[in-house]
């Protein structure tokens, strides 16, 4: 199968991502009552929905903050040559302090979201990329306002 194929899902199954993004723990029996199929119906249609790559994983998603994690930044760097690019992605892949990494284009290569337990480790973090490339932070003053649930891109005509 083709990495970037475009799956169609008909409207059962839609709903049915729907409910898993409102609560990924919600039985199947129950997904089942609210779309009108038996849990067994169900559970076929969420595997192949994970065979086809649509489901990805199933996560924990922690509270930074919470766990002493007071720093959050969101840090773009435009590196100095491709092959900075290749060293810095291993390096960043285990990084404790990098939440997510999108490789982008235009004034940035990579954007990354961090969290630190102190400005001491972000600031140590930034020297280490400004060897690799220049450094643009910004610091998260509020957790996020939103995160936006996926609907049929029919939903959004219009828009």
């Amino acid at each position: 199968m083709g990495r970037n194929r475009v799956i169609n899902l008909d409207d059962t199954g839609w709903k049915i991502l729907s409910e898993l993004q409102q609560n990924p723990r919600i039985p199947y029996r129950e997904i089942g009552r609210r779309v009108n199929l038996s849990c067994s119906s169900v559970l076929e249609r969420i595997r192949r929905m994970e065979e086809e790559g649509i489901i990805q994983n199933y996560q924990v998603v922690l509270d930074a903050l919470k766990i002493g994690y007071t720093i959050q930044a969101i840090i773009k760097i435009k590196f100095y040559s491709l092959n900075d690019e290749e060293i810095l992605l291993e390096k960043l892949k285990s990084n404790a302090y990098v939440r997510q990494l999108w490789v982008t284009t235009g004034e940035s290569d990579f954007i990354m979201e961090t969290v630190f337990p102190a400005m001491e480790g972000m600031n140590d973090f930034l020297v280490m990329l400004g060897k690799h490339g220049r450094t643009f932070s910004s610091i998260v003053i509020d957790k996020p306002i939103f995160n936006a649930q996926l609907y049929p891109p029919a939903r959004m005509d219009g828009l």
